[in-house]
């Protein structure tokens, strides 16, 4: 997937030289047909048409061999006539009717640019459902498989899963979203169902695609003159996993949309939504391989601007994920590094997985991150859940050369990824809902009004393109999508699932009479500590820090998020200079008390904050990255704070320790959270050409947001608010925030048309990852 750093490298070509020493030398997989186009009988494949993992001496073969056998075409066609009630195959090529939807390949020439000479190759989908039973109010699940032609293990994966799924149809067979092997972060006691697959095929309709033709073809063994490695990207080296046209910072060299593949395969991928229940698929995922991680299969958490619903459907999906992994990965591969390495396979360097699945959020995992990804897509455009995969020693290594018990794993990770999905697609929208999820502050929580918004009306801030004048890199115009953001959103989406709504406050109101505090328990300052009036009067400063200082005094809980840190010079708390300003790739915190009440709920790997990138803060060198307030913990804890987490350098990577980010400090008979990194205001000054977010909390940020709020003082918030009046400036009262993006998803499928028929000029090749 996202191109791992190669950590630990020499240790890695040791322990992968001493794994696959026993590996079968590498010839066709095979796939057997049973006579169909000449293929083998099924006996030699043990009597399934695309064989287990010890049957198999190699990788399923994209191209021709030298009889014109095609394994996977050839394949998947005979699945298809095998069990025509429950799979059917198709191209993009034939579902679009145009000799456009297929790949580049070696002529240089896109399918869309003039010179082309068709020599593309077709992009197949395999469907999985009943075709007995109309699509019509089925649930929609898309799998995006090995889209880095590097990485084959969801790709050979999903063509087992794809038979196992036709066979438990056809002659009886189950699967469960999850097994009762954890304890559960949501905050709710998980309960598990198990299904006759042939019933849910009845209700689910399960789309299969790998993208990148041309990055697999490249390494079979007939490809001509000779076999090279698999490539990550297509024919022009473009990185499909960074082609979607993500609403946020935009890799300018990326040139989203750019190629043929993503261009049709976002039509498709949009197709497949619509014909979801409610205009969404169930799930989407995109499955990857890595070359180095300390767990066979990493769940990659999305990015996204996800509420408090939302997130909690993600975390039961992870884990329900994790569960089944967890339970059923065969431990084969723990054997053989054993067996080949002594007997003392602890004497190693540890860069072994110790456990098989673990979940975060990618830069958790990864260590670094990026935009336009296919799962992201997925997950936060089109699906009601979807997430990222990683397979361990499924990337670069170990390229053609074939491992049972490494494929094995990477076989058995896919289907668990596939099965559990489709089974937990079934209750996900009734486990949590908002019927049922309650955020609680417990007593009356409310904030400050900041009316400003983040928007295009007065000009987008930087336009697209390398020099930001609204030029792509491939010279062509980039239109920018209009925009109107603010991280007041937040509040709406959680005030839904609260007992009763935030009170909305007007700076100068607080300024003029203190007393309007007293209608609430927590009162929270997002990214401003001290917002302009919502209805344009003057505020006096002093009058405002003091009125608040007063209320905290008298047993408010004042939560403060981001740049609002700066109030707590004049509350009187610190120094100017105790609270700085630094740059971070993205936000996060080193959290050191996990007993704390801010971060209940929390699990240890627990960090990143924020994913900053979706409100247009750049993580290269030449983009203006995300900063985060920070308090000198010496001088917060000298005024008697608590600190619950730190933060470090701009990588993440150190920390000294000398840096508060969370902490929690009392003030009389109240209290002061701080909160580093949670509703910064979005950016123009990076590419956004797609828009930009609202907010972008991680399942950390938001717990710890909702954790924050949560305050009880007798005396306080037991009278309610007077209702605003009917003239009040926007803000001040409950009026709903406009959407973030009206009109966009249309907007990006006319983007995609419009990619997938232009003309374009310019073949330089695309960047990869770092």
């Amino acid at each position: 997937m996202r191109f791992s750093h190669v950590r630990h490298l020499l240790a890695v070509i040791a322990v992968i030289t001493a794994v696959l020493l026993p590996a079968a030398t590498a010839f066709a997989t095979p796939v057997c047909t049973d006579g169909y186009e000449g293929g083998p009988p099924l006996a030699m494949c043990g009597g399934r048409i695309f064989p287990e993992a010890e049957n198999a001496v190699g990788y399923v073969q994209f191209q021709a061999d030298p009889t014109g056998f095609k394994e996977y075409q050839h394949g998947i066609e005979f699945l298809a006539q095998q069990y025509p009630r429950w799979i059917s195959v198709f191209s993009l090529r034939d579902h679009y009717g145009t000799d456009e939807a297929v790949s580049a390949w070696t002529d240089e020439f896109r399918s869309h640019e003039d010179g082309d000479t068709g020599d593309g190759h077709d992009i197949w989908v395999v469907k999985i459902t009943d075709h007995d039973v109309p699509d019509d109010g089925k649930e929609t699940l898309f799998f995006s498989l090995s889209v880095h032609g590097n990485e084959r293990g969801g790709l050979e994966g999903g063509l087992r899963t794809a038979e196992d799924l036709a066979m438990a149809a056809e002659d009886g067979g189950t699967i469960v979203d999850g097994i009762d092997n954890y304890e559960s972060t949501t905050g709710r006691e998980p309960a598990f169902a198990e299904y006759e697959v042939a019933d849910l095929l009845a209700e689910q309709a399960v789309y299969l695609v790998d993208f990148n033709a041309d990055g697999w073809a490249v390494g079979d063994l007939w490809n001509s003159p000779l076999p090279l490695p698999y490539e990550r990207g297509n024919s022009f080296g473009t990185d499909l996993n960074r082609q979607m046209p993500t609403i946020g910072r935009i890799n300018w060299s990326r040139n989203p949309l750019q190629e043929s593949e993503m261009s049709w395969g976002t039509r498709f991928m949009h197709e497949v939504a619509e014909q979801g229940i409610d205009g969404l698929m169930a799930y989407g995922a995109d499955i990857h391989g890595e070359l180095n991680s300390n767990a066979y299969i990493d769940v990659m958490y999305p990015a996204g601007q996800f509420d408090s619903v939302d997130h909690r459907r993600l975390m039961s999906m992870a884990e329900r994920t994790k569960s089944v992994v967890d339970a059923t990965l065969y431990e084969g591969i723990i054997d053989e590094i054993e067996n080949n390495t002594g007997g003392n396979e602890s004497e190693n360097p540890k860069v072994i997985p110790t456990k098989p699945a673990h979940w975060a959020t990618v830069w958790d995992t990864l260590g670094y991150t990026d935009t336009g990804f296919i799962g992201d897509y997925m997950a936060t455009d089109l699906g009601v859940t979807g997430m990222d995969y990683e397979i361990f020693l499924n990337h670069t290594v170990p390229d053609k050369v074939w491992n049972i018990y490494l494929q094995e794993n990477h076989i058995n990770g896919t289907r668990a990824i596939i099965e559990t999905a489709m089974a937990y697609a079934m209750t996900q929208r009734q486990e949590f809902s908002d019927d049922n999820v309650v955020v609680d502050p417990i007593g009356r929580a409310g904030f400050v009004v900041d009316p400003s918004r983040v928007t295009d009306a007065d000009g987008p801030g930087r336009l697209p393109g390398p020099k930001g004048d609204g030029i792509g890199a491939d010279g062509e115009p980039v239109e920018q999508a209009s925009y109107s953001v603010t991280n007041q959103r937040w509040f709406e989406d959680t005030e839904r699932l609260m007992p009763e709504p935030f009170v909305r406050f007007s700076s100068a109101d607080i300024a003029s009479d203190g007393s309007v505090l007293d209608t609430v328990d927590t009162l929270v300052l997002a990214d401003m500590a001290l917002p302009t009036d919502t209805a344009g009067r003057s505020v006096d400063e002093a009058a405002y820090h003091a009125n608040i200082a007063a209320w905290v005094e008298g047993g408010g809980n004042l939560v403060l998020t981001d740049r609002a840190l700066h109030a707590l010079p004049p509350l009187g708390i610190l120094d100017a200079d105790d609270v700085i300003d630094r740059d971070v790739y993205l936000h996060y915190a080193n959290i050191e008390d996990f007993e704390h009440a801010m971060v209940a709920g929390l699990r240890a790997n627990a960090r990143q904050l924020v994913d900053t990138t979706l409100l247009g803060y750049g993580i290269n060198s030449n983009e203006v990255p995300a900063s985060m307030s920070l308090v000198v913990r010496e001088a917060f804890e000298a005024a008697g704070g608590h600190t619950v987490a730190t933060t470090g350098n701009f990588e993440g990577d150190t920390d000294d320790g000398t840096l508060t980010s969370i902490g929690e400090l009392p003030l009389g008979d109240g209290l002061i959270r701080i909160v580093g990194g949670a509703l910064p205001r979005a950016t123009e000054e990076n590419d956004h050409r797609y828009g930009l977010r609202d907010y972008a909390m991680t399942y950390t940020g938001l717990f710890i947001m909702e954790n924050a709020i949560q305050h009880d003082v007798e005396g306080l918030g037991e009278v309610a608010p007077s209702a605003p009046d009917d003239d009040a400036a926007p803000g001040a009262g409950s009026a709903p925030l406009p959407s973030t993006g009206g009109g966009l998803a249309l907007a990006i499928l006319g983007a995609v048309m419009l990619a997938a028929t232009s003309r374009l000029n310019g073949r330089s090749r695309g960047t990869t990852s770092r």
